[in-house]
């Protein structure tokens, strides 16, 4: 399946792992899995990545501290 830039930078907004979503969602449920969840997150995306501070899913969830206590 071929994503435009765009595509993937949507995804990318709440997915961590872009290509390893993809391939498991095709696997999985299909294509329409793909398209459906680019549609639905699109708007989304469109209205964060004009923030200053923006960051992709990856990103934010690297500025995430977990405390060893906190592990079980």
């Amino acid at each position: 399946m071929e994503l435009s830039e765009e595509d993937r930078a949507v995804l990318a907004h709440v997915v961590v792992n872009v290509d390893e979503w993809v391939a498991n969602a095709i696997a999985v449920v299909g294509e329409t899995a793909v398209t459906e969840k680019i549609d639905s997150y699109r708007a989304e995306y469109l209205q964060a990545v004009q923030l200053p501070d923006y960051k992709a899913r990856a990103d934010r969830d690297e500025d995430i501290t977990v405390r060893s206590e906190d592990i079980e």
